[in-house]
């Protein structure tokens, strides 16, 4: 019974949708709402690939003194590699920086060739710390008195400068993740005050098909449920088409951004961006479809009241 009366309200809304034409001006809303809905959401999942990133972002370089004995170096190195926070630590001498730098950069190491400039980098010790948490603990243990033969002495400030200002990143994140949600929240509202107003001017339109059919005996969930089936509907088509369109924009991202691409300013966030953007979108869009009946069942059960209270009243 159940099913019947569902195949039969789907077979009225589609009737309906095809016969009527007040839909396509709903749904270039809806297709614009559920647009700016996806995009707020991509902003969402950036800001938090943003902050993974900086979070794993634990990189520090070491700037060894030039007079430092290498037998003490060499003994340091076992004692950082050790440490419970690092989770790696490597000695690059500076023939090796140079070396890379020659790979990396070809250009400054054409400039260092050309005007005969001395290798200016010092043997460093790269160290990979476990969480941006670890930044103090480190500092504190740099701190010692047993490594400031070996260390320059104004690694400590930069130590703290670069932690200060990984935190003012986060804290940018953290606020455009926030931002984000709240529009996102007003995204849905909008939505659904989108499917009130359609629902509202479709039950108004056949007001008078509504009260002939409650007068010869219509069930009510046959009245309501074609309603229904086409704010679905238009729910449905604006999400999937939506989404192709932030599918396409993330295509061709990389070309309009080219910071973005492989060697870019922003490929490291890009690169952080790729696993999260890709396994939570699909799971997004699959939740927004499943959601959409909801949305439409709210929205209609708003706007289709008060026509129908109009209608009882009417008849008696």
């Amino acid at each position: 019974m159940h099913l019947t009366v569902l195949r039969l309200s789907f077979r009225r809304a589609l009737s309906a949708l095809w016969r009527e034409g007040g839909w396509r001006m709903s749904f270039g809303s809806l297709l614009g709402i559920c647009t700016l809905f996806q995009f707020l959401l991509l902003g969402l999942l950036a800001a938090a690939a943003m902050q993974s990133l900086l979070l794993s972002h634990s990189d520090i370089k070491l700037s060894l003194r030039p007079e430092a004995p290498r037998g003490e170096v060499q003994q340091f190195l076992p004692v950082l590699q050790q440490l419970p926070y690092v989770e790696r630590a490597v000695y690059i001498t500076r023939e090796q920086a140079l070396a890379r730098i020659k790979t990396e950069d070809p250009s400054l190491a054409a400039f260092f060739e050309t005007f005969q400039v001395d290798n200016p980098f010092p043997d460093t010790i790269g160290v990979t710390l476990t969480s941006l948490a670890d930044y103090p603990v480190f500092s504190t243990f740099l701190s010692d008195a047993r490594w400031q033969q070996l260390i320059d002495p104004t690694l400590l400030s930069t130590i703290t400068h670069q932690e200060e200002r990984v935190h003012e990143l986060l804290r940018v994140a953290n606020g455009g993740r926030n931002l984000a949600a709240i529009l996102l929240l007003l995204a849905c509202a909008i939505l659904l005050s989108t499917v009130v107003e359609f629902t509202r001017r479709n039950a108004l339109s056949r007001s008078a098909e509504v009260l002939v059919e409650r007068l010869m005996g219509a069930d009510g969930q046959l009245l309501v449920l074609p309603f229904v089936w086409e704010a679905t509907l238009l729910l449905w088509g604006s999400i999937v088409m939506s989404a192709l369109v932030l599918g396409l924009f993330l295509i061709i991202l990389p070309t309009l951004v080219p910071a973005l691409s492989s060697g870019g300013a922003l490929a490291p966030l890009f690169t952080a961006a790729v696993p999260i953007v890709s396994f939570a979108l699909p799971v997004s869009l699959v939740l927004e479809l499943l959601c959409a009946p909801l949305l439409a069942m709210t929205g209609v059960w708003l706007g289709i009241r008060p026509s129908f209270k109009e209608a009882s009243l009417g008849h008696v």
